[in-house]
């Protein structure tokens, strides 16, 4: 395995690579979690997250971005926008196919949400959710972030709003997408489970052939990504390797 880290692909922020020692790999993309006010890429369970996709043949890379209360939105989403383009244009150079799949976890899959159904952050780095492989979500906020909600709006984060901060307002009859793999937890945080079936099925009510796969995984906000299981592993992990093996 090979370690790339802190590249920095803006003037703000940087990105750890870990990529196997094959070539032709696919490459995913991973957005921490920590409510857009903290949370790392080096953080441990992502370090060994991504080395377990690396022994499955993938590469990981693991992206900081802006967070409160220094950046306002829509920075982080600019942020990682910009992220995606580095890693479009230069995962080649590192024996990668060019196949990227987006991941996040928590306030890191709200990111992702946000990027692949608001075409226009990825349009402004000249690329576009249809140039990405697939998307992998964990757990989610589909409605406004809370803590958006609570920086940009000084309203209660416990608000269920569906506004431009909230991946929700962007589906439409024009909304599309590769294909995607959402995952939450029994207990969740509250209303989390019905925020993503109601994503769910908003998408499939304007697009019914829309490639989603969702699973609803034991534990707590998050419990897949960030605690192993009986066997040592990651469900998240399990979950996202078993959906990736038939893409």
């Amino acid at each position: 395995m090979q370690e790339l880290l802190n590249i920095q692909y803006n003037e703000f922020c940087a990105l750890d690579a870990y990529l196997p020692a094959t070539k032709a790999f696919s490459t995913i993309m991973h957005f921490h979690g920590g409510g857009l006010v903290s949370g790392d890429k080096a953080d441990e369970n992502y370090v060994e997250i991504a080395k377990r996709f690396v022994q499955e043949g993938y590469g990981f890379i693991s992206v900081n971005y802006r967070m409160y209360p220094q950046a306002k939105f829509p920075q982080y989403l600019e942020d990682a926008a910009q992220a995606i383009a580095w890693v479009k244009t230069h995962i080649q150079e590192h024996g990668g196919n060019g196949e990227v799949y987006v991941s996040g976890q928590s306030a890191g899959a709200w990111i992702a949400m946000m990027l692949c159904l608001n075409k226009a952050y990825l349009e402004a780095v000249e690329t576009s959710p249809l140039a990405i492989k697939g998307w992998i979500i964990d757990s989610a906020q589909m409605t406004s972030h809370f803590n958006v909600l609570k920086y940009e709006t000084g309203c209660n984060p416990s608000l269920q709003r569906i506004d431009e901060y909230a991946p929700l307002y962007y589906v439409d009859e024009n909304t599309r997408f590769t294909k995607m793999l959402i995952i939450f937890y029994e207990k969740d945080m509250p209303c989390r489970p019905e925020q993503n079936m109601l994503l769910i099925a908003a998408l499939k009510n304007f697009n019914g052939s829309a490639d989603i796969e969702y699973a609803q995984l034991s534990g707590g906000h998050c419990h897949g990504s960030s605690h192993k299981d009986d066997d040592g592993e990651y469900a998240f992990v399990k979950e996202a390797l078993r959906w990736l093996k038939k893409c």
